[in-house]
């Protein structure tokens, strides 16, 4: 951390990292609480908002993407990777990634589409 950041200033940015994973955690508990999340669903969602970044399905010959935005397979293939953390970085995204309004459904559902792409 840079030394010329005050002590009030840690303390606010460590009370805002401890409200941001709170809230992903709630969050991820509602996405887990979803009875039937469906992937295909989430592949339509994805397919229409996601592929300005991220390669949804398979990659087209002539696609060209930013080289260091993974794929959604590549996501889904992360070690450890769950469905409730992929719900959570859609809640609380990282930069560059944009803020998309979703129901906690379709965060689910797109959840659950990235989640099928992961080998067996």
């Amino acid at each position: 951390m840079n030394r010329n950041v005050s002590i009030a200033e840690r303390g606010r940015l460590a009370l805002l990292a401890g409200a941001l994973i709170a809230g992903a955690s709630l969050f991820a508990s509602a996405v887990q609480a979803q009875i039937h999340p469906d992937a295909k669903t989430g592949h339509k969602i994805a397919s229409k908002l996601c592929t300005g970044c991220h390669i949804v399905g398979e990659k087209a010959a002539n696609a060209a993407m930013p080289a260091d935005v993974p794929t959604f397979e590549e996501i889904a293939n992360r070690p450890w990777q769950t469905t409730e953390k992929i719900a959570g970085r859609i809640v609380i995204p990282h930069p560059p990634m944009p803020t998309i309004n979703l129901t906690r459904e379709e965060i689910g559902d797109v959840a659950a589409y990235i989640m099928s792409l992961r080998k067996k």
